[in-house]
């Protein structure tokens, strides 16, 4: 949430102000921001990241006990 608003206020080149920051208003938009967000997720028929398409799996097998070199 503080650094979505910092990014905001640097994207914009408004000064930081050190006192008047106001952490509530920040809550309460980041809060908002996430509620659309599952919203829209939901709307669409995607409710959770378990639907993903399985990733293909890593043709990266370890080499054998006997292969490997200790270097010391």
């Amino acid at each position: 949430m503080y650094v979505a608003a910092f990014a905001e206020f640097l994207s914009d080149e408004i000064n930081i102000p050190s006192t008047r920051f106001r952490i509530d208003y920040l809550r309460k938009r980041y809060a908002t921001l996430l509620w659309k967000y599952g919203m829209d997720k939901a709307k669409m028929g995607y409710v959770r990241d378990n639907d993903d398409p399985t990733r293909p799996k890593n043709d990266y097998t370890s080499p054998a006990e006997d292969g490997l070199i200790n270097v010391e």
